[in-house]
């Protein structure tokens, strides 16, 4: 039996240094540790870790046997020799920021690694258990960069790379799988001989392949059709508060248009109706964000977001006050220079309709943006990264603190911080966060963040859309939750006869 999920973007290639982690990246590859639903992290490819008493040192065991699709071992070498490559090339220019606070790895016999830290951090599981740490076959991808992730994929998750394309990733159940240690990840009765991904673009045409029986399973319906899907026993719905934030930055080095000086930034914070973009571009199926917090997480801060409001009198006040006078043709100017520039986007319908309503409430307050979609990902990465006045980006990340640190602490301009901001307050309560060794420390070190990443702005934070994944009655196993991006297909199953319709054209 086949198991065929449609995909709202096109497919980047299958290697955890690749554009963009996807979907079929997590049937492929696994990481050493889970995030389970219950925030926890949960043994994976790791058998089980102790922490010494001063919590500078993390001892991980990997379960013995294990091995790639390819059949090489997947030792504690190969998994350290993993985690290096991914440690020193995944950021440019310095280890992913995410590995700040460990000094060093080392393997001892075949299945242990030691991690040695600077400083105690209870969070090191979030290293371990992300995308960004997903375990591969280092050793084959050093022969072959060019073909890992297009023509092979050396995982050793439950399913195996048969082919890629942007527009369809194939792969087939791997029958020696040992299975994983996770309890909510135990396999079902009747598993699917191969799962196909299918990129379709359109979000109606997605939905169509789901009602027609070509897909079993979809992410991201047209947003308007969501209650209906709700209500239709056909489908099972799961809809929670996406791991993201879509967001305005703007360059801190255009001093001439005045986005290094935290007024301007606050007025075009008040200027944006947060709760119209969500109604009008997602048809609610989302959240407002004047923090860089989603609410689905277990850290968010609601605090931040009831303080906020949208107050375009303010704003042009503010405009006013900094020197922003309205021209005749409505919009601002200062001196020679016009307050107007080009803003980024993706290509995207959902990043169209928020850019046109953004790009029509600032007009309202003399603020004039020129929209200049690109494809995702890495064209958008590129344009970005050209550093444009103004882009309407949006992260997606499995642990939403660490990756606004990434998008917006001073070390780490000028990638992945493309606006350039530097907010020192900012910078120290992320190192706060960086050396907290108590789940309360946590707490209260992502609250300061918040707050002072919603006065400061650093980027101004827009909306959180609303994570919605479809699949048919006859999907089982198939277990999207909110501690992660996507589901896991370890325990996915169909019941018999019930698959969909296959040689159908999209």
């Amino acid at each position: 039996m086949i198991l065929r999920e449609a995909f709202d973007y096109p497919f980047s290639r299958l290697d955890p240094l690749g554009d963009h982690i996807d979907p079929p990246s997590v049937a492929i590859y696994e990481t050493l540790v889970v995030k389970g639903p219950d925030w926890k992290g949960h043994p994976m490819l790791a058998e089980d870790w102790e922490v010494s008493g001063d919590g500078l040192e993390w001892r991980v065991r990997i379960r013995p046997g294990l091995r790639f699709h390819s059949g090489a071992p997947c030792d504690a070498p190969a998994v350290l020799a993993a985690l290096e490559h991914l440690r020193d090339h995944a950021q440019p220019g310095r280890p992913l920021w995410y590995w700040d606070p460990v000094d060093s790895v080392t393997a001892e016999g075949e299945n242990q690694l030691v991690f040695r830290l600077y400083h105690p951090y209870s969070r090191l599981p979030a290293l371990l258990w992300g995308t960004h740490t997903a375990v591969y076959n280092e050793a084959r991808r050093a022969g072959d960069d060019e073909g890992s992730g297009r023509t092979w994929a050396d995982g050793t998750g439950p399913f195996r790379l048969v082919s890629w394309s942007a527009e369809r990733v194939v792969a087939e159940r791997r029958e020696d799988y040992p299975g994983v240690a996770a309890e909510f990840l135990q396999p079902g009765p009747t598993r699917p001989s191969r799962i196909e991904w299918i990129s379709i673009l359109d979000e109606h045409e997605r939905l169509e392949a789901l009602e027609r029986g070509v897909v079993d399973c979809l992410h991201a319906p047209p947003p308007g059709e969501v209650g209906r899907l709700t209500d239709d026993p056909r489908f099972d719905v799961r809809r929670y508060p996406q791991a993201s934030s879509m967001y305005l930055s703007l360059d801190w080095r255009r001093r001439d248009l005045g986005f290094d000086d935290v007024r301007v930034r606050r007025a075009v914070s008040l200027a944006v109706d947060r709760q119209a973009l969500v109604a009008e571009a997602l048809h609610g199926v989302g959240s407002p964000a004047y923090g860089p917090v989603p609410p689905g997480d277990e850290f968010y801060d609601p605090s931040v977001d009831r303080r906020r409001s949208h107050d375009p009198a303010e704003a042009m006040r503010l405009l006013e006050a900094t020197g922003w006078v309205l021209g005749e043709n409505g919009v601002r100017r200062r001196g020679d220079v016009v307050l107007a520039c080009e803003c980024v986007i993706q290509d995207d319908p959902v990043f169209a309709r928020v850019g046109e309503l953004v790009a029509a409430q600032l007009a309202g307050v003399g603020f004039r943006l020129d929209l200049r979609p690109v494809p995702p990902f890495a064209p958008f990465y590129r344009a970005v990264a050209e550093s444009p006045a103004a882009a309407v980006s949006k992260w997606l990340w499995q642990d939403p603190l660490d990756a606004v640190i990434g998008f917006s602490a001073s070390y780490n301009d000028p990638f992945p911080n493309w606006q350039h901001s530097t907010v020192p307050e900012l910078d120290d309560a992320y190192r706060g966060w960086l050396r907290a060794e108590s789940h309360d420390q946590l707490t209260a070190a992502s609250s300061r963040a918040q707050h002072a990443f919603a006065e400061t702005l650093p980027y101004v934070p827009l909306l959180v859309p609303d994570d919605v994944w479809v699949s048919r009655r006859a999907v089982h196993g198939w277990l999207p939750f909110p501690a992660n991006l996507y589901p896991f297909y370890q325990g996915v199953w169909l019941d018999e006869g019930r698959a969909a319709t296959s040689g159908l054209e999209l």
